[in-house]
């Protein structure tokens, strides 16, 4: 409203300026004017007043502030410390790829902190603030501690070497038990063999042993018939009327009456080859 009513006394004096001749009636003219231009700024106070309320208030409620380093690097035990200072009472999140997001609020001094453990090598996060219904994300690299990369790397080395040495004497109690187990196969297999000379040995001379029997006993049967055979036929080259020995039971004729077939007979008769041979006797064979 006060630049309207500038622009009404501007006009004014133009007019007053352009109408020289007839000044009386111009300065007349330049007071209406500038009366009402008074009127018009007056009215506008109190509502520019009250426009300008609304902005001061507005200013009031700051922006919303986060401090904090770009990057981080981690100490000797691999913990990396992100801290820094805003707004108090602020809500605050950090998000670290592969791990659980992680909440905190700022103190009334507005500092927070977060620790991050066992940082075995670089990385990022995200920070986001939020505070009055403000939010702010920044980005935050982290560095791992070279002192802590050493000692990772010693430990995974030493893991390494651990699982060689585990894996090495494991293959040698392989070896070893596969050793036992073909010197023990190759024992029974000896065991085996032996066994089979063995028994085959014994086959072999109970085969032996059972035909010699055998023979022997075809030879003492040969040489009994051959006997027998020898005894008949000298008994049929005696002549027929020679007197033999006979009993009354007995089935044999006997040539000596000291046959030892005569030992337990009850008494002897004499009597001819011939009539021996007729009442069916054969000769004793024990002569």
């Amino acid at each position: 409203m006060i630049e309207l009513a500038l622009i009404f006394v501007f006009i004014g004096l133009l007019t007053l300026f352009t109408k020289k001749k007839s000044f009386k009636k111009g300065m007349s003219l330049f007071l209406a004017v500038g009366m009402v231009a008074i009127i018009l700024a007056g009215c506008g106070t109190s509502d520019e007043l009250t426009k300008e309320e609304p902005v001061k208030q507005q200013e009031k409620t700051p922006t919303l502030k986060v401090t904090t380093a770009d990057t981080f690097e981690s100490d000797e035990n691999g913990t990396v410390t992100i801290s820094g200072k805003t707004e108090p009472d602020a809500e605050l999140t950090l998000t670290v790829d592969g791990q659980s997001d992680q909440t905190a609020t700022s103190d009334a001094d507005g500092k927070f902190s977060f620790a991050i453990n066992e940082v075995p090598a670089d990385g990022s996060a995200v920070l986001t603030t939020t505070w009055k219904g403000q939010d702010k994300s920044q980005n935050i690299t982290y560095q791992a501690n070279p002192t802590y990369k050493t000692k990772l790397a010693k430990i995974e080395q030493d893991k390494k070497d651990a699982e060689a040495k585990v894996a090495a004497e494991q293959k040698k109690e392989q070896e070893r038990l596969a050793a036992v187990a073909a010197e023990e196969q190759r024992v029974e297999a000896a065991r085996v063999a032996e066994e089979a000379r063995k028994a085959e040995e014994k086959r072999v001379a109970d085969a032996k042993e059972a035909q010699a029997e055998k023979n022997r006993a075809a030879a003492r049967a040969a040489a009994e018939a051959k006997e027998a055979e020898q005894k008949r036929q000298a008994a049929e080259q005696k002549p027929q009327g020679e007197m033999v020995y006979i009993t009354a039971t007995g089935k044999r004729y006997h040539f000596t009456q000291s046959c030892t077939g005569l030992n337990n007979s009850n008494g002897e008769t004499q009597v001819t080859l011939s009539e021996a041979k007729s009442r069916g006797l054969t000769p004793c064979q024990s002569e």
